[in-house]
């Protein structure tokens, strides 16, 4: 296996910006019901913070297998996927407010150098306003929103919430 990754920070002005990626891949033996013996990948991020403000997006694709072990069929599974998120931040005062989004999309295959023609994909979006009380002591509020789909299909595993939350730290 193996790994190589780069940063790179800068400053634009006023704004601080930080660049950084990365590849990795790996090989592996493989007996039984043969794979792609390869997993590999890459990852790309860029942000950039302005005074209260920071701006945050990344993007990651790889692709990988798994050797599920379930039950007696012990089912290899190969596995492509991709997955985008990107964030926004504001601080005024005793406030933050922030948003952010991730999209997910993979296709798995039980055939071996063949991959499926329908997407899962997990889509999510969120939104929250954080108070900061006292020193060491924040209320949240938020919101959430998640859509996910197995093999093309509508999954009953997403939904949207509201939540209300303390964070305290000593």
């Amino acid at each position: 296996s193996w790994g190589v990754g780069a940063t790179y920070v800068t400053s634009a002005g006023d704004t601080a910006l930080t660049i950084g990626g990365g590849l990795s891949g790996s090989e592996v033996k493989m007996t039984g019901t043969n794979l792609s013996n390869a997993k590999e990948g890459f990852h790309v991020g860029v942000s950039a913070v302005t005074g209260d403000l920071t701006v945050g997006i990344g993007f990651g694709d790889g692709d990988t297998f798994d050797d599920d072990g379930a039950g007696t069929t012990n089912t290899p599974t190969e596995i492509d996927g991709s997955v985008m998120k990107a964030g926004i931040s504001y601080v005024t005062g005793d406030i933050t407010l922030a948003v952010g989004t991730v999209n997910g999309e993979a296709k798995d295959s039980a055939t071996p150098g063949t991959p499926d023609t329908t997407d899962d994909s997990h889509d999510a979006a969120s939104a929250s306003v954080t108070y900061a009380v006292a020193s060491g002591v924040s209320a949240v509020v938020g919101y959430t929103t998640v859509d996910q789909n197995n093999d093309g299909v509508s999954s009953t595993d997403g939904g949207s919430a509201w939540y209300i939350g303390a964070n305290m730290s000593f």
